[in-house]
């Protein structure tokens, strides 16, 4: 078996104005591939752009939510030493009022025995 190549003919520049046209082909063929080639990097640009974007606000939004899950914890030790405090308060207000009302019975006490005990 023969092995024969095909050459495709090749176009011949003879003369001025051929000469002309495949320059003229030739630049807008280039200038169209240097044209796809630009707006593939700017796509790929702005790709790169919003995803940074979006990661952004993934970012930010995830640091909100610690930061209020932060004021919960905060806010809810706050309430919670409050609370413990004005319980404390409370509780030492009726141990002292319960003081004064057994001291008041006894001071009463003694005064009535005082009274009966002179009549």
């Amino acid at each position: 078996m023969v092995n024969m190549k095909i050459e495709a003919p090749t176009p011949t520049r003879s003369g001025v104005l051929p000469a002309v046209v495949h320059l003229a082909l030739d630049v807008a063929e280039k200038g169209q591939s240097t044209a796809i080639a630009v707006l593939q990097d700017a796509r790929t640009e702005l790709r790169a752009a919003v995803e940074h974007g979006i990661e952004l606000a993934e970012k930010v939004t995830a640091a909100g939510f610690r930061f209020a899950r932060k004021a919960v914890v905060r806010v809810d030790e706050a309430a919670n030493e409050t609370l413990t405090g004005a319980d404390r308060v409370l509780s030492g207000a009726v141990k002292a009022a319960r003081e004064t009302t057994n001291a008041a019975a006894q001071l009463a006490t003694t005064a009535v025995s005082g009274v009966t005990a002179a009549a």
